[in-house]
């Protein structure tokens, strides 16, 4: 049976040792039953998590898998802003159309004038949100690297893990890593990537060696 875990510090009485592990969700959640491991040493399992991530850069083929899932990601995202992209400035040339229209008829009554306001707050809203879709695709874009670029960066992990402190190791697993599956009847353990951290992390260790 395969389970999701979380993290557990706890000790035994007050200015005890404390001690750090991970609890099953199922077992949380639904009973200690769900599982047939109830918890495992933080330390275990978060060694076997650093150095699956150690092994990313000397992995080409894992390298390639994961990039090769962000670029879809990114691609895929950059189509759907790239569609709402076209259909906003075909709704912006329509409200601008319908003010040159409204334009000569102002003196006639409120009626323009009010409709003229409600097109200037559209058009404000429009304009917002295409500055936030271009900045949007060009994040998407800086964040695409290639293999080689991305396995020089993640060669770099391994002396740089040591000199971090705790909260930007923390900072940097929870960057790279979904999620950890255990699997007590097997006694194994996967670890799941996001493929856009990867390219974050990449991206971000690379602009620090340049």
């Amino acid at each position: 049976m395969q389970a999701s875990l979380f993290p557990v510090t706890q000790s035994a009485s007050p200015g005890d040792r404390r001690y750090r592990y991970y609890v099953c969700a199922n077992a949380q959640k639904r009973g200690w039953h769900n599982c047939p491991s109830k918890s495992i040493p933080a330390g275990e399992i978060e060694k076997f998590v650093i150095d699956q991530v150690r092994g990313i850069g000397s992995d080409q083929a894992l390298l390639a898998e994961t990039l090769g899932g962000a670029r879809a990601e990114a691609k895929a995202r950059i189509k759907e802003l790239e569609a709402e992209k076209s259909g906003l400035a075909r709704e912006l040339g329509r409200h601008n159309a319908q003010m040159r229209d409204l334009a000569g008829s102002v003196g006639s009554g409120g009626t323009a004038t009010d409709r003229m306001a409600d097109l200037l707050d559209r058009i404000r809203g429009v304009e917002q949100r295409l500055a936030e879709i271009r900045e949007e695709m060009a994040t998407l874009g800086r964040s695409l690297i290639d293999e080689k670029e991305a396995a020089q960066a993640m060669a770099a992990f391994d002396p740089v893990w040591e000199t971090l402190t705790l909260r930007e190791q923390a900072r940097v697993l929870h960057l790279l890593v979904q999620r950890v599956d255990y699997d007590g009847d097997k006694g194994t353990v996967a670890v799941t990537f996001h493929p856009a951290g990867i390219e974050m992390l990449s991206r971000e260790m690379a602009e620090e060696n340049a």
